[in-house]
């Protein structure tokens, strides 16, 4: 709010000053020139009169004859020499003209007295002009209280639309955290709210189209595990190659699990998902996944480093393993000799990291690789498999624990996936109480 108080207010002084320099620069054409005139003209009447007082008294009495005169004057009048004052050139040709010359900084005014080059009359200081220069002052004074004033109804007119804009950006990152649910209410009086409407009806949309997106895939794996059960049955009723029955349960247990996976990727992809919020030793869950891996996979070399100070987790101990077993199955497709597992906690935070010696994942796809069935170039692995599904379901995992994955480069060469989450933490209302309760117990 406040660069935009700043922004808003800067602009309206900018047009306020505009505005007083506008009216002061008519003022002066105007006003201030006749004033100029006007006094120059009574100026001229009292120094007429004085010097004819003075044109049949010798130079030396000049002074008393001056003393003696009261002509009603508010101002001084004097005799002084011609050299008395340090004049700029257009100010002595003036002078040697005759005409009245005004000294601003000292408010006094000059004229040469009539047939004699050496002495002139001196007025002032005048009370009223010394009053005009102490007025600017209090002009300046005024204008900044006044522009300071306008601070005033900028704020009270932007506090409302600056609070149902917050609640805008409130909504808007919501809806980008994937709370498909969230609407933003705004009264009818608002002057946003139209926007906040359009959001709404945006929302609505997306809201239906990401439901309906999700309800196919769930009907289509639904569908598809009838005939893979069918298929599994008549398999082996049948007889023949060995084989080539094994080839097809292999083909058939690849499109299960690829059902399992769209199952399991559609549950986990909404911001409501339920958790079963479990407190368990991280040290033994780390090396009891990395083992199960190396049993699955023993042509590798698998290491699990727990890092001090690991201690007991909170999370859903199912979906944790699952991103984790994901993870070392990817390292693994591209490993040539090892995968590594380390856990470490630090600053309330835990870290996981999975660092294989492969060919690493280039820059430009760390970002797409996190999306569903995005499989980059398949023959960096030493064999295929994986549906593309394995690393979103764990960006889906860490979301819902309101942690985050990231891609990067190991020190072995080749990719490390991190992931990191808060060490406790509650997702969803529902399981708050639930973990509070097993946090306490562990």
């Amino acid at each position: 709010m406040r660069r935009i108080f700043i922004q808003f207010y800067l602009l309206l002084i900018a047009c306020f000053l505009v505005a007083v320099l506008g009216v002061g620069l008519v003022y002066k054409r105007a006003g201030s020139d006749m004033g100029d005139r006007y006094l120059a003209d009574l100026l001229q009447a009292t120094l007429t009169m004085i010097e004819d007082k003075l044109k049949d008294v010798p130079p030396p009495q000049w002074g008393q004859t001056l003393a003696r005169l009261d002509p009603g004057l508010t101002f001084k009048v004097r005799v002084e020499p011609v050299g008395a004052y340090e004049l700029d050139e257009p100010a002595r040709a003036a002078l040697a003209r005759g005409d009245i010359v005004m000294l601003e900084d000292s408010s006094e005014f000059l004229q040469r007295l009539p047939g004699n080059d050496d002495y002139m009359l001196v007025a002032g200081p005048l009370d009223y002009l010394l009053f005009l220069h102490q007025l600017k002052w209090i002009d300046y004074l005024l204008l900044a209280l006044v522009g300071l004033s306008l601070a005033v109804p900028v704020l009270l007119w932007m506090r409302p639309h600056w609070r149902d804009l917050m609640a805008l950006e409130a909504g808007a990152r919501a809806l980008a955290h994937g709370e498909l649910s969230r609407r933003v209410a705004l009264s009818e009086r608002s002057g946003v709210f139209r926007v906040a409407e359009a959001f709404n009806q945006m929302a609505d949309a997306m809201e239906e189209t990401i439901a309906s997106k999700q309800g196919l895939i769930r009907a289509v794996a639904h569908e598809l595990r009838t005939p893979l059960a069918r298929l599994r049955y008549r398999l082996a009723m049948l007889g023949g190659d060995a084989a080539a029955q094994r080839a097809i349960e292999r083909d058939i247990d690849a499109i299960d699990s690829l059902v399992e996976e769209l199952l399991l990727h559609v549950r986990l992809d909404r911001p409501e998902t339920p958790l079963t919020v479990e407190v368990f030793d991280g040290a033994s869950w780390l090396a009891e996944r990395v083992d199960e891996a190396a049993a699955l996979w023993p042509g590798l070399v698998w290491s699990a480093e727990p890092g001090a100070g690991v201690g007991a987790l909170e999370g859903d101990r199912v979906l944790l393993s699952r991103a984790l077993d994901n993870l070392l199955g990817n390292a693994r497709r591209y490993a040539r000799s090892m995968v590594r597992a380390r856990l470490e906690r630090a600053g309330g935070r835990l870290t996981l990291t999975v660092d294989d010696d492969g060919p690493g994942i280039p820059e430009g796809d760390r970002e797409r690789v996190l999306d569903p069935f995005v499989r980059l170039d398949a023959s960096r692995a030493r064999d295929t498999g994986g549906h593309g599904l394995g690393l979103a379901i764990v960006a889906s995992v860490m979301r819902a624990h309101h942690g985050e994955v990231r891609v990067e480069t190991s020190p072995e060469g080749g990719a490390r996936l991190v992931l990191a989450w808060p060490a406790l933490h509650s997702v969803t209302e529902g399981n708050t109480a639930d973990a509070e309760r097993r946090a306490s117990a562990g």
